[in-house]
């Protein structure tokens, strides 16, 4: 089967699920759907309850489900969440029925239908959370009569396109740095081959710069664009530094990032798309940005987050798998057959 939402293997823009109807026209995936919305949502609940929120806020909602009481009320938000994940995959299944979009044909229609196990990430699906909302989105969709399908709950849901990266640096052999540059966070860790197994180092996220939408000007986009440059520098010379002085040697990045990119080159969309206006391709520029800094050679390779997510999520059956993560947007994937590998790895956190 096909995939017409790639091209000569890269992610096209028309595959994304956030601008997806699900509800009606003016409810979409993101925004019913995003870690943000369900954070909105499940904060008011906490603050009606009169409970406060130190942060946390997955933790205390899980609190809430087994304490007596407020577990009914929140077992109707868990209900409430997942008719609207559910209907994400209801729409995808049902085609052209349930759903119009202008940028899919039927081709592509056509092609969900041939989807038989969806894999679901993100940082909304963290800790007990995760478990939660998924079967009670399988028995959602079993409410409606949707048969066929297999929701699967990665393993490491958080960090999961941070697995991608590690399992692309495999695929090449190369021992390197991995990374996950989000519109909130940035997931950073190293993967280094031990004994026949990979193990995955996981470091503490830092918070994202420099990824608004929107800027004043094109000159303000330019300036913004390469003060992000420099951010992304600084935070893989950073994680160079750490693993040197650990002793490790990586020659190599693999960065998963929240934006559609192509043979190393940035599409105009989202935060991370100004980098647009930084030299491409941007893999290159910012391997010798690197390689200058440390005097060494350097190689850098830049992966689609939804496309990191579907190499860390791959199964068996990968031409009837997608990948669908739930974070400050929504990302997208399909695993792909050069990722068709036994991949052993172990995660440890740093």
């Amino acid at each position: 089967m096909v995939n017409p939402f790639l091209k000569d293997g890269y992610l096209m823009l028309h595959a994304s699920l956030n601008k997806l109807p699900i509800l009606c026209a003016d409810d979409t995936a993101k925004t019913r759907c995003s870690s943000k919305a369900i954070h909105r949502i499940v904060c008011e609940y906490l603050a009606a309850q009169g409970l406060e929120n130190d942060g946390d806020w997955q933790a205390r909602f899980v609190d809430c489900l087994i304490d007596p009481k407020y577990a009914s009320s929140a077992r109707a938000l868990v209900a409430q969440v997942a008719d609207d994940i559910g209907s994400i995959f209801w729409t995808l299944k049902g085609g052209q029925e349930h759903c119009e979009r202008s940028d899919w044909a039927p081709e592509h229609w056509a092609f969900w239908q041939g989807i038989r196990r969806f894999y679901l990430a993100g940082g909304l699906l963290h800790g007990p959370i995760g478990a939660i909302l998924t079967e009670a989105v399988r028995r959602n969709l079993e409410s409606r009569g949707l048969s066929g399908i297999e929701l699967r709950l990665t393993a490491h849901p958080a960090v999961i396109s941070l697995i991608g990266a590690a399992k692309y640096a495999a695929f090449l052999g190369k021992d390197a740095l991995v990374f996950d540059f989000g519109h909130s966070y940035v997931k950073r860790g190293y993967v280094l081959r031990e004994d026949g197994n990979f193990v995955v180092h996981t470091c503490m996220r830092k918070a994202s710069e420099w990824t608004q939408w929107e800027c004043e000007s094109d000159c303000a986009e330019r300036e913004a664009a390469y003060a992000l440059s420099d951010f992304i520098e600084r935070t893989v010379l950073e994680m160079l530094d750490t693993v040197t002085a650990r002793g490790a040697v990586c020659d190599a990045a693999v960065i998963s990032i929240a934006n559609y990119v192509h043979e190393g080159c940035f599409v105009s969309r989202g935060g991370y798309g100004k980098l647009r206006h930084v030299p491409q391709p941007y893999d290159r520029y910012l391997s010798e940005r690197i390689a200058a800094h440390t005097g060494k050679h350097f190689t850098v390779y830049l992966l689609h987050d939804g496309t990191a997510g579907a190499y860390g999520a791959q199964g068996e059956n990968w031409q009837e798998e997608a990948f669908v993560g739930f974070g400050t947007s929504l990302s997208v994937g399909f695993p792909c057959e050069k990722m068709d590998f036994p991949f052993s790895y172990t995660v440890v956190s740093d």
